[in-house]
């Protein structure tokens, strides 16, 4: 029986102790660099889409290493990266990187033909790659945790990205220049947030 106030007794000290060093801030403690950092973010041309999950993890002091898989507009989303943090992993960084959208079998939209008629037209969307080039910036959130942001560019690999289901059909330059714009790649904007592992 005298095991059980003794346990309490202790289990209350450690947590005292514990509190007593996050409450003061005389009393230093050390900050364990991150193995890896996990999250989610969104954005336009993101690298893991209109909402995806990420994972970085820390190669060296100032590099990370990431993949990541998400959904957007062109179907599932998948994407490596490196990401390259001049002055530390809170500040700004720089990113580069290669990201592939799987398309969509059987999409169909209302496009503009040649003949001046709209009508609804079934497509396969094809797999586009992209390289990307962004530069963000990551705030400290808690003691190890970030939310980030970032812009740059991301560049087609491919020009061939849709077939027509009937080839008959003629699409008119304005329906090109539209799938041209649906089609990943172009400006990126993004935010996120990690959690610290």
């Amino acid at each position: 029986m005298k095991k059980i106030p003794l346990t309490f007794l202790a289990m209350f000290l450690m947590a005292f102790t514990y509190s007593q060093t996050e409450a003061n801030p005389f009393l230093k403690q050390e900050i364990v660099t991150p193995k890896a950092f996990i999250g989610l973010s969104t954005g336009l041309d993101n690298m893991v889409g209109l909402l995806g999950a990420q994972i970085d993890f820390v190669a060296a002091e100032k590099l990370t290493v990431g993949a990541g898989i998400g959904l957007s507009s062109w179907g599932y989303k998948y994407a490596v990266n490196l990401k390259f943090y001049p002055k530390g992993l809170y500040k700004y960084y720089f990113k580069a990187g290669y990201s592939q959208n799987s398309g969509l079998e059987e999409f169909e939209t209302e496009l503009e033909l040649e003949s001046g008629a709209t009508e609804p037209v079934m497509m396969d969307l094809k797999p586009v790659g992209n390289l990307f080039f962004t530069a963000g910036w990551a705030w400290k959130m808690g003691k190890r945790n970030r939310f980030f942001l970032e812009a740059g560019y991301a560049i087609p690999l491919t020009d061939d990205y849709y077939v027509l289901y009937d080839d008959a059909i003629q699409l008119s330059q304005t329906s090109e220049q539209v799938l041209r714009i649906m089609r990943p790649g172009g400006l990126v904007v993004c935010l996120g947030f990690n959690f610290a592992i």
